[in-house]
């Protein structure tokens, strides 16, 4: 199909200061509009910005706070690592003590079982079950129930050395 050229419309002056005064007067609209936007767009900067800046700062105090905290734990972590390597060392002390009496007790158990021996190698009256031979016997019995005690004791001794060494790798 073809096209028909048609000639541009022609406007009256009339017509065109009309149509001008319309323009204008929609210029003028946009430009308050756009005006009213940008004064709101400043109020909702300013409140953003506000908003902002106190989440900032509560933000800030509890970060202090928090950090203060930590110090304060890192403190008594520090208390509590010292107290264990105390202990660590008291106990080591208290085990050597414990192993020096096991070895005595042990040494008087030798000493008693000998002195037994000694007796049943005795000939015909000589073997005599008198209150010697009665102390003897309870000797070796409390003896032997003093070395199982601290043999006892000196387990204990060495797990809890274990488990304070266990906790002091823990806490450094």
């Amino acid at each position: 199909m073809a096209k028909v050229i048609t000639r541009p419309q022609r406007f009256t002056p009339e017509e065109w200061r009309l149509a001008s005064k319309v323009k204008h007067k929609n210029s003028e609209r946009d430009r308050s509009v756009t005006e009213k936007l940008i004064l709101e767009n400043d109020r909702l900067d300013q409140e953003g910005r506000g908003t902002v800046d106190r989440t900032l700062a509560d933000v800030n105090k509890k970060l202090d706070q928090r950090l203060d905290h930590i110090k304060n734990w890192k403190g008594e972590l520090e208390v509590k690592r010292t107290d264990i390597v105390k202990e660590v060392d008291a106990t080591e002390v208290y085990l050597v003590r414990l192993q020096k009496g096991l070895q005595s007790l042990q040494d008087n158990l030798h000493i008693a079982q000998t002195s037994l021996a000694n007796r049943e190698k005795r000939f015909d009256i000589d073997l005599v079950h008198d209150d010697v031979q009665k102390n003897l016997i309870m000797e070796v019995t409390a003896v032997q129930g003093a070395i199982a005690l601290l043999t006892r004791t000196i387990e204990q001794t060495q797990e809890q050395l274990r488990t304070l060494d266990n906790l002091n790798l823990y806490l450094s």
